[in-house]
């Protein structure tokens, strides 16, 4: 008999947190046949000589911190269940979050990928989808001229842009034909370019109630200047794989001045070199 889900999550120095995630995975879920598959992007905080002990998961260490879609790649391609639900290592299940998804997703006809609505430690709701980037100048007017487009945190059943890459359930259909994370990502947005490639492949995302995930959100990884520069990094680097090349032009000069503008003060302060580097990095057709 096969596994209904594969559940993976990936590690970076997150051991404490990775720990409880996989502890309220053990205790919440039921009525369901799944494997955790945990990938650790070279940690050393002590992560492998704990979780290699551990007999509830497949234990994957890899040798480079290759990033957040490399670890999530390394994992399904190992995966045997049904469906895959990648998680965050700073989350914890509230309830039967795994059977929820899997019943959901087993009712509907069209393949979809889902998350629930996620919450903090406080019980709030947090950040559990968002809109892709503008690809095309006349959605980038679009959104300047129109209202401001927000997430909305109403409990029901709707399609979404994208969700948050804390919680994707998906069946592994979608895997097979549309491949992994693209790993030239190496954190940051990784989760929305894949969804907008699922997207234009037919498979919409959705956001569904019955699943509740508590998602400590920035625990596993604090802005800081240097993170900053990686997230626009990532970011332009989305933007110049779907868009024509005059659109993102347009686009690096629309942000080099935002961004320039917004952070100047910090012009002369070495710490954030790393962020003006990219913001200023020529821009190349190759």
């Amino acid at each position: 008999m096969g596994i209904d889900v594969s559940i993976i999550i990936v590690n970076y120095n997150t051991k404490q947190l990775t720990s409880d995630c996989i502890d309220s995975i053990v205790e919440k879920t039921q009525g369901i046949s799944y494997e955790i598959i945990l990938v650790d992007n070279a940690s050393t905080d002590g992560s492998k000589e704990m979780f290699t002990k551990d007999d509830r998961i497949t234990y994957i260490y890899s040798e480079k911190n290759g990033g957040f879609g490399y670890g999530n790649n390394l994992g399904m391609k190992v995966a045997k269940g049904s469906y895959f639900f990648l998680l965050n290592s700073d989350t914890l299940l509230v309830n039967n979050a795994v059977k929820e998804f899997y019943d959901y997703a087993e009712s509907q006809n069209q393949k979809k990928v889902y998350g629930c609505y996620l919450q903090n430690a406080n019980g709030q709701f947090c950040c559990s989808s968002f809109f892709f980037p503008a690809f095309t100048i006349k959605k980038f007017l679009k959104r300047c001229l129109g209202k401001q487009q927000k997430e909305i945190f109403d409990s029901q059943i709707r399609n979404v842009e994208a969700i948050s890459g804390a919680d994707m359930f998906f069946h592994r259909e979608i895997y097979d034909k549309i491949g992994g994370f693209d790993e030239q990502i190496f954190l940051y947005g990784e989760e929305g370019e894949w969804e907008y490639r699922m997207l234009k492949a037919g498979y919409p995302c959705c956001i569904i109630p019955q699943p509740k995930i508590i998602h400590l959100e920035g625990q596993s990884m604090k802005m800081s200047p240097t993170k900053m520069a990686i997230k626009w990094k990532s970011h332009f680097y989305i933007l110049k794989k779907h868009m024509s090349y005059p659109t993102y032009l347009l686009a690096r000069v629309y942000y080099t001045i935002n961004l320039l503008s917004r952070n100047i003060s910090h012009l002369m302060d070495a710490e954030y070199a790393p962020y003006f580097r990219v913001i200023l990095t020529p821009v190349n057709k190759n």
